[in-house]
């Protein structure tokens, strides 16, 4: 008979657990549904492991990149529509500061963790383009909305803003101005705004 190795599989499966308690937490209803009676395993599992995370916090033992990621993921992106167009700027400009962080340890470290200096780079862009994606898609529904009524009251963009909009004559301006902001295709913002 022969034998089968089992340190890649213990490997395979110390890597994948983690990723699937993620998965479970951040979709906790699809996979309760999924597992039925064992759901009860999956909540006590998610609860452990944001006790522990807690614990590692409170004794100073996570980075601060890691705590932040996980209230990007908690708190900011399942609130975008609640932020203001400064705010949002804020978050991106954060992001990418953390990104070029990422960056230059990379270059600084040994080739072994490379790795995984990519894999948090990865990461952390996809947080940069869903916040990208939102402030280019608010602003252009912002600006739409005020340009279509005068009276909108508008507390996503500073005044000047939108007083700059309303105060432009030529189309073609206008048309500059909102591309500058929702780099929408022209074509769009022709029909739209006119």
């Amino acid at each position: 008979m022969a034998k089968i190795p089992v340190q890649p599989i213990l490997k395979a499966a110390k890597t994948a657990i983690p990723r699937v308690i993620e998965i479970a937490k951040q979709n906790p209803k699809e996979t309760l549904a999924i597992l039925g009676g064992t759901g009860k395993v999956v909540k006590g599992l998610i609860k452990d492991k944001d006790k522990k995370f807690q614990d590692k916090k409170s004794k100073g033992k996570v980075p601060y990149r890691k705590i932040q990621y996980r209230k990007y993921h908690n708190e900011v992106l399942p609130n975008l529509d609640s932020f203001t167009y400064i705010q949002l700027n804020t978050y991106k400009q954060e992001v990418e500061n953390y990104i070029k962080q990422i960056s230059q340890e990379e270059v600084n470290e040994l080739a072994i963790n490379k790795p995984i200096h990519s894999k948090r780079t990865k990461s952390w862009k996809q947080v940069l383009i869903q916040i990208e994606d939102k402030i280019k898609n608010r602003n252009y529904e912002e600006l739409l909305k005020a340009y279509n009524s005068s009276t909108y009251a508008n507390i996503y963009f500073d005044d000047k803003v939108i007083n700059n909009m309303r105060n432009i004559e030529n189309k073609k301006e206008l048309f500059k101005y909102i591309h500058q902001y929702s780099e929408r295709n022209l074509n769009d913002i022709e029909r739209d705004f006119s």
